[in-house]
C-alpha cells in the first residue's frame, strides 16, 4: 500500500510538472477482416493505464486487446449500429446513444456487432496501473476509477445508461476532433466523463431491461443464420417460427432484442450486407450489384444501402474494398 501511494505521488508530481511527458498522440491502428467485412480501431494512450479507442466496424465480430489479466473497466458509447455486451447469464445490447460500463479480468476478448455495422468510442481503464485518484490530473476531480466500477456494476459485470442528453454532450465532439486538438481534448473529455459518472446512481442501470437469456440470443442468431442462407426465398415470420418450433411472439421478441429490428426489416439488412460484400470482393459495377438485389434504380439502391451501412455504395467500396481487390 505504501508503495502504491508513493507511486501515485510520483506520477502526480511528474504529470503536473512536465506535461510534455504524456504519450504522443499518434494512435496505434488495428485492422480486422473476415468473410463478412472489415473493422478498424484507432487506439490512443491518453493517461497512464487509460486508453481511448475509436471503432469503425463493418463486420460481425473480432478479438481485440492485450492478452493479460488484471482488473479492467471499459466504457463504451455507441454512435451507430449495435454492440453486444456479455453478461453472466446472457447478453445485453447497446444502441445509438447508449453507454455501457463493464468490468472484466481479461483485457483480451471478443467484440460482437449483430448488424455488422458499428461506430463508437470506448475508454479502457486498467484500474491496477491507472492513478488511484484522478485528482492528480485536475485537483478538484475526485474520481477513483476502481471504486467507480465497483459502485456502478456491483455484483454484476455490466451497467448501461440508455441514451441521455448529458452523455451525448460529452461524446458528440469526440467523433470529429481535429488532429492537432486531440491531445488536450481527449484528456478533458475523459476527466469530464468519469466525473459525471461519479454522480450517476447504480439504480439507473438499464442492463436488465436490455438483456436476453443465452437461449433467446442463440435462437435469434440461428434464425438470422438461416435467413442469410436463404436470402432468395420469401420467408414469413410464421414459417420461420415453425422451423424453430417457437411461437411468433417469442421469435420476434428474441430477434428484436438482438438485432433491434423485426425479422422483415432484418432481411433488408442482410441484403445490404451481402451487397456490401459484393462491393468489397468484386469489381462488379454498382448498378449491376443493385440489380442483383432487386433494385433497377441506382438512386434507390444507394439510399437503402446508406440507411443500413452508413455510407453510399461508392464510398463504401472505396474505403473497404480497394485493398482487397488489388
Amino acid at each position: 500500500m505504501e508503495h502504491r501511494e508513493k507511486d501515485e505521488k510520483n506520477i502526480c508530481r511528474a504529470l503536473r510538472g512536465k506535461p510534455d511527458r504524456f504519450p504522443q498522440y499518434e494512435p496505434k491502428i488495428y485492422r480486422f477482416r473476415n468473410g463478412r467485412g472489415d473493422a478498424k480501431v484507432d487506439s490512443y494512450k491518453v493517461f497512464p493505464g487509460i486508453e481511448l479507442n475509436i471503432y469503425s466496424v463493418h463486420m460481425d465480430s473480432f478479438f481485440f486487446g492485450a492478452e493479460e489479466e488484471g482488473n479492467f473497466m471499459e466504457i463504451h458509447h455507441c454512435s451507430e449500429g449495435r454492440m453486444e455486451q456479455g453478461q453472466k447469464d446472457g447478453s445485453a445490447y447497446i444502441m445509438p446513444g447508449d453507454l455501457s460500463v463493464t468490468v472484466k479480468r481479461q483485457r483480451f476478448g471478443e467484440y460482437s456487432f449483430p448488424l455488422c455495422h458499428y461506430h463508437g468510442i470506448s475508454i479502457c481503464i486498467d484500474t491496477d496501473t491507472a492513478p488511484e485518484c484522478l485528482s492528480c490530473f485536475l485537483e478538484d476531480v475526485n474520481v477513483r476509477p476502481k471504486e467507480l466500477a465497483m459502485r456502478l456494476c456491483g455484483n454484476e459485470n455490466c451497467f448501461i445508461i440508455r441514451s441521455q442528453a448529458y452523455i451525448e454532450h460529452i461524446f458528440s465532439e469526440l467523433y470529429s476532433v481535429p488532429e492537432d486538438g486531440k491531445k488536450g481534448y481527449f484528456k478533458i473529455k475523459i476527466l469530464e466523463l468519469l466525473f459525471v459518472l461519479g454522480s450517476v446512481s447504480p439504480e439507473k442501470n438499464s442492463a436488465s431491461a436490455l438483456s436476453l437469456s443465452n437461449m433467446q440470443a442463440d435462437l435469434a442468431k440461428k434464425a438470422a443464420a438461416w435467413l442469410s442462407e436463404n436470402l432468395e426465398r420469401q420467408v414469413s415470420v410464421s414459417e420461420l417460427s415453425g422451423r424453430f418450433h417457437v411461437s411468433k411472439t417469442h421469435l420476434q421478441n428474441a430477434f428484436k432484442g438482438v438485432y433491434g429490428v423485426p425479422v422483415s426489416s432484418y432481411i433488408r439488412v442482410l441484403k445490404m450486407q451481402s451487397a456490401a460484400l459484393r462491393l468489397i470482393h468484386t469489381d462488379t459495377s454498382i448498378l449491376d450489384v443493385a440489380a442483383e438485389f432487386g433494385y433497377s434504380n441506382a438512386g434507390k439502391f444507394a439510399s437503402a444501402f446508406h440507411k443500413i451501412m452508413g455510407e453510399t455504395p461508392g464510398k463504401y467500396r472505396k474505403m473497404h474494398g480497394s485493398s482487397e481487390r488489388q
